[in-house]
């Protein structure tokens, strides 16, 4: 007997799966399959105690059993992004205005307070030596940025 061919379509399968959690007023971050070693990887952009991971994954587990045409076999990772996930787009980095996060570009690595972000210059303030300072970064020269926890 020849071996089933799997279509994955995960564009529909993380649709299905956000309306899914939005139902139950959790939040997906990202939904990452990867072929090799079969993990279906669910990130949630909540804060959710050991338990409530292990509920979520039950949950989720559960839901995708209407999506079992889409694998062979699976192993599913459900976890949490933490507190310094990564901003990765424009949208998000508006969202992260007044919040503390970590900027890092070719020449320059810093943390600091978003002020503000428009016409794709952010603006941000930042310590150096207990002196508050603020600087304007073009959004083209960021290599990574991402929440950060202030110490």
């Amino acid at each position: 007997m020849p071996k089933r061919r799997y279509i994955l379509n995960l564009d529909l399968i993380t649709k299905a799966l956000k309306e899914h959690l939005d139902e139950k007023g959790l939040h997906l971050y990202e939904l990452k399959y990867s072929k090799g070693d079969s993990i279906l990887h669910v990130c949630l952009d909540d804060s959710l105690d050991m338990n409530q991971v292990e509920e979520a994954s039950r949950d989720i587990s559960d839901f995708m059993d209407k999506f079992e045409d889409q694998f062979d076999e699976y192993l599913l990772d459900v976890y949490t992004i933490g507190i310094e996930r990564p901003i990765r787009n424009k949208e998000e980095l508006i969202q992260a205005v007044g919040s503390y996060i970590f900027v890092k570009g070719k020449d320059f690595k810093l943390y600091g307070t978003l002020l503000s972000f428009a016409d794709d210059v952010l603006t941000l303030s930042y310590k150096e030596k207990n002196i508050t300072k603020t600087i304007t970064i073009n959004y083209q020269s960021i290599k990574e940025m991402r929440y950060a926890v202030e110490i």
